[in-house]
């Protein structure tokens, strides 16, 4: 009997993921590092805050990571010599003073890894709520990591914040886009678009490179969701570190966040409900991207 030769999958490509956990819920690293290791990432946590919870709820707790204790942690990933094999940094919720972290870590892993991505969700509010982090965060995410990050995913209420503008039509989106592009990014994804030249039943996003635009529309869900950009922003990053191109990891990245709300929708939950919808993840079908 002749035995089958084993199987040697090509190594995964690992990310660290820096931004909030929340024991219930889905959001910031408790939505990301499960989607990036479903989608078949190596996905290594570090939280800036440690809550019961999303800010949705009525009562929230937990503690905020400090600086020195975040440098500790990668001092010792460093002394255990693994900085290395990071091929992407995530970021997204942070605290006033964790900003400088993210930039020296960012650094750091450079230095191992020259072509380490940079993926920056910058999260700072949203249209319905406003601004929810202060205004150091904000500073942070306009003054300094526009200009060292590789991918940014706003969605549309952070993209008029990081460029003083209130883009209300495609065009108006595509440009303020394109004028972070020319300050560091070489990927702009903006997420959850509405605007007036565009259906109103659907759900769009637009992802925008120094010669290149495309869009992407999904239905519209009669729901909230909470964790959804940050479940966008993992997704989309999977799929460009599997080495998809930009038209195809949109598309994929859009057909699958919507087969998951849906799910969610179905189930009557406000959590994007991951478990339930896991291969979903990796099966859904990629949805239709337009060049604009």
């Amino acid at each position: 009997m002749t035995t089958p030769p084993a199987h040697d999958p090509s190594p995964a490509p690992t990310v660290l993921s820096i931004q909030s956990h929340v024991t219930v819920g889905a959001v910031g690293n408790s939505a990301a590092v499960f989607a990036l290791q479903r989608m078949g990432v190596e996905t290594w946590a570090l939280p800036t805050v440690v809550l019961s919870n999303d800010n949705a709820r009525p009562h929230v707790a937990g503690p905020s990571l400090s600086p020195a204790e975040l440098r500790s942690i990668v001092d010792a990933m460093a002394g255990n010599d693994v900085l290395g094999r990071v091929d992407a940094l995530l970021s997204g919720y942070l605290t006033g003073d964790t900003g400088p972290v993210i930039l020296e870590t960012a650094a750091r892993l450079r230095e191992e890894s020259p072509a380490l991505m940079y993926c920056c969700d910058p999260v700072m509010g949203d249209a319905d709520k406003g601004f929810y982090v202060p205004p150091e965060v904000r500073r942070f995410f306009c003054e300094q990591a526009v200009k060292a990050c590789d991918v940014l995913t706003p969605n549309l209420f952070e993209l008029g914040a990081l460029t003083g503008s209130r883009p209300v039509t495609l065009g108006e989106i595509v440009d303020a886009a394109r004028s972070l592009v020319g300050r560091g990014p070489a990927t702009v994804l903006v997420t959850s678009v509405a605007c007036r030249d565009l259906p109103g039943d659907r759900m769009h996003m637009v992802a925008v490179r120094a010669r290149r635009t495309l869009l992407v529309s999904t239905p519209l869900l009669d729901a909230v969701f909470d964790g959804s950009g940050d479940l966008t922003t993992a997704v989309f990053l999977a799929n460009l570190l599997r080495g998809r191109d930009l038209a195809e990891a949109l598309g994929r990245t859009a057909g699958s966040v919507h087969a998951v709300l849906s799910a969610t929708a179905r189930l009557g939950r406000q959590e994007p409900a991951l478990v339930a919808a896991q291969d979903l993840l990796v099966n859904a079908p990629a949805a239709r991207t337009w060049e604009v």
